[in-house]
């Protein structure tokens, strides 16, 4: 990258980053491996692995559970052609360990944030979806910035800050929303308040890198069949580090307690119950 482009992209974000806005950078990560990765490249290396496939939380019952649970089991490669073929569904692989299911790829991006003057966790998290497919709109639980980096076809991002809650309708004890965002055209009359949403709307194009900071809502549309993949920034401070750590606890709490039979039910029962004496409407 010249050093004059370099030091343009460095000082946007240290401002994004100290107001706490979102940035895209445009070609950020065009020099990556993954954004030269073809959709062979890929199904060679993940051979005959299969994984759980997820698909649209609420067509499936899961609007209150803290993670969405796979909705069949496929075969990687065959899913990878499906993308190929930007076959519409809602199927989507989450969080996905890439790095561990094809460790033939070359999977090294760390360095390229030392020019953004930052330490990102080396724990890739690789997003893929179908056209059409979404992701519910959430916030994440950990409290930490993240950096999304966009390879394949088109994606589209909205972002709201922590102001807009309950314009989200958002489901107490959770960093979820009771709103659909993959229906809200029909959903508007139900849910009146997000007429009165102000955020931001990116599409990301191959090699473009979004600067989502913690605490950010965000909701994401796969345009076309593609994937990205997630880096989260380390706290910078102790006082960010004690938040980040609180809402690692809070988390995997919810997470472990949800393993326990009977116990997801109640919880959201319990939820329901708290959406309801706030919003005075049932979730």
């Amino acid at each position: 990258m010249p050093e004059a482009l370099g030091s343009k992209i460095l000082a946007e974000f240290q401002r994004s980053k100290q107001l706490g806005t979102p940035l895209v950078m445009r070609q950020f990560a065009k020099d990556w491996p993954a954004n030269h990765w073809t959709w062979n490249d890929l199904c060679r290396a993940v051979g005959s692995r299969t994984t759980g496939i997820r698909g649209n939380a609420f067509a499936h019952g899961q609007s209150t559970t803290f993670f969405p649970k796979p909705i069949a089991q496929k075969s990687i490669a065959e899913y990878f052609r499906q993308l190929e073929r930007n076959e519409t569904s809602d199927e989507r692989l989450f969080a996905f360990n890439l790095r561990a299911n094809a460790p033939g790829l070359n999977h090294s991006n760390t360095k390229r944030f030392h020019t953004l003057g930052i330490r990102v966790a080396n724990v890739p998290a690789y997003f893929f979806g179908a056209p059409g497919s979404d992701t519910r709109i959430h916030y994440d639980f950990d409290w930490i910035d993240l950096l999304l980096s966009h390879f394949k076809g088109q994606k589209r991002v909205w972002l709201f800050d922590q102001c807009q809650n309950d314009r989200l309708y958002q489901i107490p004890g959770t960093v979820h929303s009771a709103v659909d965002f993959s229906r809200l055209e029909e959903l508007r009359e139900e849910f009146p308040k997000v007429e009165q949403l102000e955020g931001y709307e990116v599409v990301l194009e191959p090699g473009d890198t979004l600067y989502i900071p913690k605490g950010y809502w965000h909701h994401i549309t796969y345009v076309t069949g593609s994937f990205s993949i997630t880096y989260r920034i380390w706290p910078q401070n102790l006082r960010e580090w004690l938040k980040t750590s609180y809402s690692w606890l809070v988390g995997g709490t919810d997470i472990v307690l949800n393993k326990i039979p009977g116990t997801s039910a109640w919880q959201a029962q319990r939820r329901a119950k708290a959406f309801e004496a706030k919003y005075r409407r049932p979730l």
